[in-house]
């Protein structure tokens, strides 16, 4: 279990989202993965996708820096941003309970 020292999540928000563009190719795969990496700053990094299509999942506090550099690619057909520092505390708070229960 985890402890308010050492905390489960390095970054605030899950990002995942999805691009289109009728020329988006497997190069810009690579040049967007490359470009995540050098321009913003997080962890947890894939990037996906088909001619097409590119899906990106990512882990940040700013999840805008990765929408500026993905809107210059194409077009997006899905964006979701979850709060895992969120998701954390309720999770502790449900384990909390949980063993104050069972004593």
């Amino acid at each position: 279990m985890f402890d308010d020292e050492h905390e489960a999540v390095n970054f605030r928000y899950d990002v995942q989202c999805m691009i289109k563009g009728e020329n988006l190719s497997r190069k810009d795969k690579n040049v967007i993965r490359d470009r995540i990496m050098n321009e913003c700053v997080g962890d947890c990094l894939l990037v996906i996708g088909m001619p097409g299509h590119i899906k990106v999942h990512f882990h940040t506090d700013q999840p805008e820096d990765l929408f500026k550099i993905l809107e210059e690619y194409g077009t997006f057909e899905m964006k979701a941003i979850e709060d895992m520092k969120e998701q954390y505390e309720a999770f502790k708070a449900k384990k909390k309970q949980e063993k104050e229960e069972n004593n």
